[in-house]
């Protein structure tokens, strides 16, 4: 049996707050884990934000073309081997 061995980082003492300030909280965190505690790579991690009004009510991301949006895949893609620079 495989133990879960995924760093959680917990976010839900900030409550309801813009998403530019949860940006800036999270890349102070992932800095964070980095340095502090020497995580160098992760394998296919997954974010997931409850998307709210600023009253903390649930809303639905919708798409250009109207439909619903539940999840994004990312655009950000790198090398599948080692060779480049950390």
């Amino acid at each position: 049996m495989r133990k879960n061995r995924d760093l959680i980082i917990d976010f839900e003492k900030l409550g309801t707050i813009c998403i530019d300030e949860f940006q800036q909280a999270f890349i102070e965190d992932i800095a964070g884990v980095k340095e502090f505690y020497g995580v160098r790579f992760v394998t296919s991690p997954t974010l997931r934000i409850p998307v709210t009004n600023e009253y903390g009510d649930p809303l639905i991301v919708r798409g250009p073309s109207g439909g619903i949006i539940t999840r994004l895949d990312t655009h950000h893609y790198h090398p599948a081997c080692l060779d480049y620079k950390l």
